[in-house]
């Protein structure tokens, strides 16, 4: 059996990197074990957590010693390091060098351009992943460096969901880079078209840079147009919450505002008739915006706006309906448009399922994954095929 090592800076099951691995130890085949500084929640699907701590910035670069005992004590066919665009330098870390590795990296974040800025403050971008020091890093990170590091470290296949990570790493002489794009469950609830008493749905952190204020902006101008219309906010709490609610609360009763977990996502979506991620910046959260994706895999036509985290899995026109980032306007435009044209809104609800179910599934992602197994390591068990 397939002895691997995830080696990811913080590890919660809630979170898209979390929820990645949590499937790929599902379903590949093997004894996965977990290495990080701390572990939120979702430690159990793992045959042994190993807590380093230190700080997630900088791990596991503070954490050699300890990281090299529990190597050793594992002896793990592969190690898969689970990073951003630091993966490649992460890779070369001593205590990896004597192990088959794996990366997967998540993301390629870059700082907002100049016009970006005008989106939202800078004490809003710097609550959110915006503005990180990481982000500051990979802005200016070459890629020349990042295909050396590769090469040195000797890892020879990248996995990513990120457009921008292909662009830089899949190049003469490099790794062979593997897209895959993720988060479509298996589920049988289909949204519903409704006419008289529509609902919008928004699921995610409580930020304004995931363009909660656009959204509350556009929806006055929703509600001239569909009086009966209703906007549904699954808000997982931030310092920003009370901002939002106050702004929120002025729409009175035909603003919906949940901000404990939710038990069936799932069913929020199929209940709705429009979904919406109106994210104002690149990597407001992590390719691909998964709430979106599952959004998708129950037939609920989607909104999103012209970001890397939305643009991974949408296709303007397509699997559904794309506008530029904080333009309210633009964004009630499209929301009217889908509640109103039952033609349109079916087209949408099908091609989205469809593209959720042939393109997104997690069987093909963890596929992928098991593919990688396989060709580092050289064992070849009973794993699904891609």
């Amino acid at each position: 059996m397939t002895r691997v090592a995830h080696l990811i800076s913080e590890f919660s099951g809630r979170e898209a990197m979390g929820r990645t691995v949590t499937e790929t130890v599902q379903r590949v085949p093997g004894e996965h074990h977990l290495i990080t500084t701390h572990v939120v929640d979702g430690g159990h699907v793992f045959a042994s957590t190993h807590e380093l701590g230190g700080a997630l910035e900088t791990f596991p670069m503070g954490r050699a010693a300890e990281l090299s005992a529990v190597l050793a004590g594992l002896r793990p066919d592969l190690v898969h390091v689970h990073a951003g665009a630091l993966g490649p330098l992460l890779a070369l870390h001593p205590a990896l060098r004597p192990y088959p590795k794996l990366l997967t990296v998540y993301a390629w974040p870059t700082l907002p351009g100049p016009r970006a800025w005008l989106r939202g403050t800078p004490a809003e971008m710097w609550a959110s992943n915006v503005l990180r020091p990481r982000v500051l890093a990979t802005t200016v990170l070459p890629p020349a460096l990042a295909l050396a590091a590769l090469r040195r470290a000797g890892v020879t296949t990248v996995l990513t969901p990120d457009p921008r990570v292909q662009e830089r790493l899949a190049r003469q002489g490099g790794p062979h880079v593997v897209r895959y794009a993720c988060g479509a469950p298996d589920d049988d609830r289909r949204a519903r078209f409704d006419a008289t008493a529509p609902v919008i749905v928004f699921a995610g952190r409580a930020e304004t840079v995931r363009g909660l204020d656009t959204l509350l902006d556009a929806f006055g101008t929703v509600r001239e147009r569909v009086p009966g219309v209703r906007l549904r906010l699954l808000l997982i709490p931030r310092p920003e919450l009370p901002a939002i609610l106050a702004r929120a609360g002025s729409a009175g009763a035909a603003i919906d505002v949940v901000t404990e977990p939710v038990p069936d996502l799932l069913g929020e979506f199929a209940a709705a008739q429009v979904g919406t991620w109106p994210f104002k910046f690149d990597y407001t959260t992590s390719p691909p915006a998964m709430a979106l994706v599952e959004a998708m895999a129950v037939g609920l036509p989607v909104v999103g706006t012209d970001v890397a985290c939305v643009r991974s899995v949408l296709e303007p026109g397509v699997n559904g309906l794309s506008v530029p980032p904080a333009d309210p306007p633009a964004l009630a435009r499209a929301l009217i448009s889908l509640l109103t044209d039952e033609v349109a809104w079916r087209r949408y609800a099908v091609a989205g399922r469809d593209s959720a179910r042939d393109h997104m599934g997690w069987e093909q992602a963890t596929g992928r994954a098991a593919a990688a197994y396989r060709a580092i390591t050289g064992v070849r068990e009973d794993l699904p095929a891609v």
